[in-house]
This record gives C-alpha cells, structure tokens and sequence, in this order.
C-alpha cells in the first residue's frame, strides 16, 4: 500500500469520526410536540392530576434539588452526584423537585440520560422544571420531556400546548382521600427581548400560566369544598422578590444584601434577576391558597422574604458546575418539611466551595 493510500485512508477515518462526533453532539433530538390543549371551560378533575401520598400523622418531606447543571466536566458531574446522594441518604424524602437548570452545555441528550438515570436510582417520585440552561444543547425540551415521562418515577408532565413552555403541571399531596397541599411547577425558564433600555432579559409568567394555575386550584377547592394550600416551584424569582431585596435588604461589610430577621433572612449577592414585567402571579396565587414560591437561577442568592404572608425565596445550589460562571459559596439542597399544621423550610448544606 503506498503512502498516499494510507493518508487517505487515514484522512477518511479521521473525517469520519469528526462527522460522527458532530453528528452526536449537534445533532438536535426534537422530541414529539405537545398535544393537550387546555380551556378554562374545562372541567376540572384531581384524579387527571399527578398525586403522591403523605402518612397521616407524619411529616411529607420535599428535597429541592436547584441549578444541577450537569455538563461537560465529568469530575464537577461526580461531585454533584455525590451531593445529591449525601442529600437523599440524609433526609430520606418522599418527593423531590428540581426548578430548572437540570443540564447545561452541548451534548445534553447525553447528560439527561444519565441525569434521569441518577433520579430513578433513589426510588423516590421525582417532579422537574426547566430554566434557561436546559434548551442550550442537543437536545430540545420536547425530548427531554419525552424522556421524563417515560421515567417510571417522574411525575413530569409536559403541559398544555397552548400555553408558554413546556412541562406546567400539578402534583397533588393526598392524604388518604383528601389533599393537603397543591404543588404548582411553572416553566419560565428562557429570555425575552423587551427592547429600549432594557433589551434581553428574564421573561415573565405567561397570562395563560397565571388563569391556568386559578383554574387549577379553584377547581380543586371546588371539588373537596376546602382550599387547599399550595407551593409554586419555577426557575426566575418573583418580581416582588426582586422589589422586596431592594426596598428591605442591607448591604453587609462584605458587600451582600442581608435580609434582616423582620422580613425574612438569608441574602443575595445581587439583586434578583426576575422579570422586568410583573404579570400578576402572586397576587392571583395568593388569593388561591399560596403559601410559598420556591426560585432557582440565582445561584449565589438564597435570601427568603415574606409578603403578605406568603414566604418567596431561594433554593441552596446543588452542585459546582459550571465553575466558570458560578460562585455559590456552599453546595447542597433544600428541605421543605409538611407536617400537619405547618411548613417547616431549611438548606441542607454538604459542602463548601473549594
């Protein structure tokens, strides 16, 4: 074989293992669209809606799992499974929610894989969101969705489709043939361009979002005649968390915004990045049995404030990634704990940052 045989074929092999690498990585995994339509004329019905069990007489215990953001750093990877596992052992719950930013970078077929993977692994029902790292890779939301739902343990839904995002659903917490509390995950997770000063940022929950979730909740108060106290899960705060940081906060010797006991606690290292355009979801909720509303994205951030009684605040970050744009000071999860007459919320911490 002669020499420029063997650089071809070598340039042949080599052609072919970048079109293959390129294939896998940019290649976009579309998924199935929704299908499901929803009016306000429906009837409502609970037995349509994802439920999960609490024990009469013992506490249901959520773990919130926020801004994961698996990637392409394998070691930052192991080390959030690592949280993550320490977190479950620990606080052995019945449920856990995660409010967006699940995977992030280019091959995220690849990492949702194995991120579902790890999920179904503890055996425990599992209810995720997505925020605006989600979509930036190879595979759509649509596919993810698709590979929640088909996840024996998720409770993922992918929602109306006519309504902004994908994955707005209800998971009921029953006990024995009543509901207790109504938990609401919202995708708000991406941009938009409002133009003029303002330009690129947070996008709002959608009008839809906001009549869908009253309708939700009154039908449930409709059909067991009580209602029922509820908690929303979505990845961008509040803009009355936003307003609440700036109008209560005071800036610490080290330069946070500390949240002082009367308000709240915690503290922020910036001002909340919420929506410019305030659409009216708590003051809907609120009226609707809100009691608290639970944020991801802002990951050095996890200040809580409480507004006309209703308390709004931060999850604790889960994991390192992506260490170029992220400097959370501690690594771990947050514990929401439903006993019979109260709500009880803590971070877990498992470790600080290196």
């Amino acid at each position: 074989m002669t020499t420029k045989v063997k650089l071809a074929i070598t340039a042949a092999v080599v052609a072919s293992v970048i079109l293959t690498t390129a294939l896998i990585v940019f290649c976009p995994r579309q998924g199935e669209a929704k299908t499901e339509y929803w009016s306000p004329l429906d009837e409502y019905s609970s037995s349509e809606v994802a439920k999960v069990q609490k024990t009469a007489g013992e506490d249901f215990v959520i773990l919130m799992f926020t801004d994961i953001q698996l990637w392409s750093f394998v070691w930052d990877n192991d080390e959030t499974y690592e949280i993550m596992d320490e977190l479950v052992e620990r606080v052995k719950p019945d449920l856990i929610v995660l409010p967006g930013d699940n995977v992030s970078g280019l091959s995220t077929d690849i990492l949702t894989l194995q991120f579902i993977d790890k999920m179904e692994s503890y055996g425990v029902p599992w209810a995720p969101a997505f925020g605006n790292h989600d979509a930036e890779g190879n595979a759509s939301l649509l596919w993810q969705a698709d590979k929640f739902e088909a996840a024996e343990h998720c409770l993922f839904d992918k929602g109306p489709a006519n309504m902004y995002g994908v994955g707005n659903y209800f998971v009921n917490i029953f006990e024995g043939d009543e509901p207790v509390y109504s938990l609401c995950l919202m995708d708000n997770g991406r941009y938009t361009d409002y133009g003029g000063d303002i330009g690129n940022s947070e996008i709002w929950i959608d009008f839809a979002q906001i009549e869908w979730y009253k309708w939700n909740m009154d039908g449930l108060y409709a059909e067991y005649g009580k209602r029922v106290p509820s908690m929303t899960f979505s990845h961008f705060a509040y803009p009355e968390m936003r307003d609440a940081v700036a109008e209560y906060a005071v800036k610490g010797d080290d330069g946070r915004l500390y949240i002082p006991e009367e308000y709240g606690g915690g503290s922020c290292a910036y001002k909340p990045c919420a929506p410019d355009l305030n659409s009216g979801l708590f003051d809907v909720a609120k009226e609707c049995g809100l009691t608290h509303a639970f944020f991801g994205h802002d990951h050095e951030n996890d200040a809580y404030v409480y507004i006309d009684g209703v308390r709004l605040g931060y999850g604790l970050k889960t994991g390192p990634s992506p260490a170029f744009w992220n400097d959370a000071a501690e690594y771990g999860g947050t514990v929401i704990t439903i006993g019979d007459d109260s709500v009880d919320v803590c971070n877990e911490v498992v470790r600080e940052a290196k």
